[in-house]
């Protein structure tokens, strides 16, 4: 009897330790289960584990990122939140368990659920969105010398590389503006040398916020025998067109001329390049359009994280605004005007910039927080030496105002 009595009380107390109710999650977590997998590379299996594992998080948190984020922000600016969900996943998982893991071929998956915090992924899914309005599809010019070397040599200069870059930068919702502006005013030197003064007056000539500048070249390799698979047939005609070359690119703010970043690299007609040898077999031509379509994404993700920054830098310490002034008809109403800037503007960050003064035109740089648009609101209607000041050109690093006569 006594051991039948002790057997019940096991039995109850493991029933009631089984229906006890789950421990509530915390206030701002939420649960997720997700996949992720990679690729076993050199028989590496445990290596290729922890990145699918790595993988896996990121999905569940990139899960509870979508939910957040309205459906029209997560369609046009996609990349840029998942850049900044992809930086920063491990930050937002509280704690997670391992439901699965197995090997199909060569590829390691693992299964798991994570609880996800959702208060800083808020926070910082905010401070994206908030980037995206400042950004305001800033306007890009894009300017580079590049040029294609032939089997025998011959150079010949082309935009290939331009064309590819401006498609993927539209898709990223980039403003564009046309180079041709630059047509017999700005000379573009071999590899990135642009001076702080180059990159405001090229600035000026575009009104673009920023510029993509620097050289691109393409070399058409010669058809050759690896020892294994001849790259022509047996009439001679070649059935294998390979490319490689280099970019050396730089990015400019043309606010103050600062370079932001500096993007180069090398290619070539291999699977990184190409997605798969296949789409070297049909022409030269194809070959360099393959490379520069799937190059010019990454340039895009490069250049896209350090304008980011800029912004990000702008909006903490104040962001650096050129503003034009027409109709200051001498220096004394130009140093009247500065100060009437000084006393005036709500958010200017210390005193305006020394003047640059000419005939047509005077241009003070400032600090602003806030943006062009609250700056423009600021002094559009105002008047000075009982004189009406117009607003005639805004962009997000730059103010144009004219002093009526």
């Amino acid at each position: 009897m006594p051991l039948k009595l002790s057997a019940l009380c096991v039995f109850l107390a493991t029933t009631a330790l089984a229906a006890a109710p789950k421990p509530a999650l915390p206030p701002g977590v939420v649960v997720k289960e997700a996949s992720g997998e990679a690729a076993i590379v050199g028989g590496n299996v445990d290596k290729a584990f922890n990145e699918a594992k790595a993988a896996a998080l990121r999905e569940a948190v990139e899960q509870v990122a979508g939910v957040m984020v309205s459906a029209d922000t997560l369609t046009a600016n996609s990349q840029l939140i998942s850049d900044r969900v992809f930086t920063n996943s491990a930050g937002y998982v509280r704690r997670y368990d391992v439901l699965g893991r197995e090997v199909l071929a060569d590829v390691a998956k693992v299964t798991v659920r994570a609880e996800v915090g959702t208060e800083q992924l808020d926070k910082d899914l905010q401070a994206v969105q908030a980037l995206i309005r400042r950004l305001g599809s800033p306007k890009l010019v894009i300017l580079t010398q590049e040029q294609t070397v032939d089997p025998k040599g011959v150079v010949t200069n082309g935009g290939l590389f331009a064309t590819v870059l401006t498609e993927a930068f539209k898709q990223d919702q980039w403003t564009i503006i046309d180079p041709h502006f630059a047509a017999g005013k700005v000379r573009l030197l071999p590899g990135v040398a642009l001076s702080a003064t180059e990159a405001k007056e090229i600035g000026d000539l575009s009104r673009a916020d920023y510029i993509l500048y620097g050289t691109v070249v393409f070399r058409q390799q010669p058809p050759t025998v690896n020892g294994i698979i001849p790259e022509v047939d047996a009439q001679g005609r070649q059935l294998v067109f390979s490319v490689s070359g280099e970019y050396d690119l730089a990015v400019f703010a043309t606010d103050n001329g600062s370079q932001l970043a500096k993007v180069a690299g090398k290619f070539a007609s291999g699977p990184d390049d190409l997605g798969g040898p296949s789409k070297a077999v049909i022409s030269y031509d194809r070959t360099a359009y393959e490379i520069a379509r799937r190059r010019g994404q990454r340039i895009v993700t490069e250049v896209r994280a350090p304008v980011i920054e800029y912004v990000r830098a702008s909006q903490q310490d104040g962001n650096r605004v050129s503003m034009t002034v027409l109709g200051l008809k001498d220096y004394a109403a130009v140093q009247a005007f500065r100060k009437v800037l000084a006393e005036s503007l709500t958010g200017l960050k210390g005193e305006p910039g020394k003047a640059t003064f000419g005939k047509e035109a005077t241009r003070f740089d400032l600090t602003f927080l806030g943006g062009t648009d609250e700056l423009a609101g600021q002094l559009g209607g105002k008047t000075f030496q009982k004189r009406k000041v117009l607003v005639t050109g805004v962009t997000a690093n730059t103010v144009e105002l004219t002093v009526a006569p």
